[in-house]
């Protein structure tokens, strides 16, 4: 069976490895109920750091291995670069799948972690003929023990938009509900695009910088199969 938990299950290739497998579906259904990209669903290839951003990757690593317990401490991880396509967004992505590998086993079917692209959740906080939604997304990134704020900062921010990010951030912040932002803002430049205080708040606990070049690749041939995420 192709299955993401293989290359840490005990049962791996063995007759219990199908798909009645309890810890599967519990996998599958944390997976598909987390809002994660289809792009990043699957476990990609290890990632590889440029020399210059080899410290945050170690420091990134040990967090992902003790993700339980940064979750349990209702942590802040701030990842972000001037520069595109270095891996802010996958290591956070990496994060989600590895704590939802380490709860799946008796989690009962319980929601835990949530993923909002942040420049679409503000079009959809806007969307009031779809209040289902829209509710549910907020719902969800404002309770879940696990949430990625992806590409926060990205657009231009109206009050409406602050007033919405506002009631997440401060609601996860004061219940002690981890959280991993990224962005392609500095903490400095921050300021004027969130305010002081929403900024302070992001930016309290572990901030990570990642300074290399764009890791994606284009090419003049085509041949069948998926683009490099």
């Amino acid at each position: 069976m192709n299955c993401l938990l293989m290359s840490n299950c005990p049962w791996a290739n063995t007759e219990r490895c199908n798909s009645m497998c309890y810890i599967y579906a519990e996998f599958d259904y944390l997976l598909n109920n987390s809002n994660i990209p289809e792009g990043h669903k699957t476990f990609n290839e290890p990632i590889n750091p440029t020399r210059d951003d080899y410290q945050s990757f170690v420091t990134l690593r040990e967090i992902k291995t003790d993700i339980a317990n940064f979750v349990e401490d209702g942590r802040f991880l701030y990842i972000w670069s001037h520069n595109t396509g270095n891996y802010k967004t996958t290591w956070a992505m990496k994060m989600v799948k590895t704590f939802l590998a380490v709860v799946s086993v008796g989690n009962n079917f319980q929601d835990r972690a949530w993923v909002e692209y942040i420049p679409t959740f503000l079009l959809l906080a806007k969307n009031f003929e779809d209040k289902e939604t829209r509710q549910e997304h907020i719902h969800r990134a404002m309770t879940n023990d696990l949430v990625v704020l992806d590409d926060i900062g990205a657009v231009q921010n109206t009050n409406y938009d602050l007033t919405n990010l506002s009631s997440i951030i401060d609601y996860r912040y004061s219940n002690n509900l981890a959280t991993i932002f990224t962005s392609n803002v500095s903490p400095v430049d921050l300021v004027s695009v969130m305010g002081a205080r929403l900024c302070d708040r992001i930016t309290s606990d572990i901030v990570i910088n990642l300074v290399g070049a764009s890791r994606r690749s284009s090419t003049k041939t085509y041949t069948r199969g998926r683009k490099n995420s």
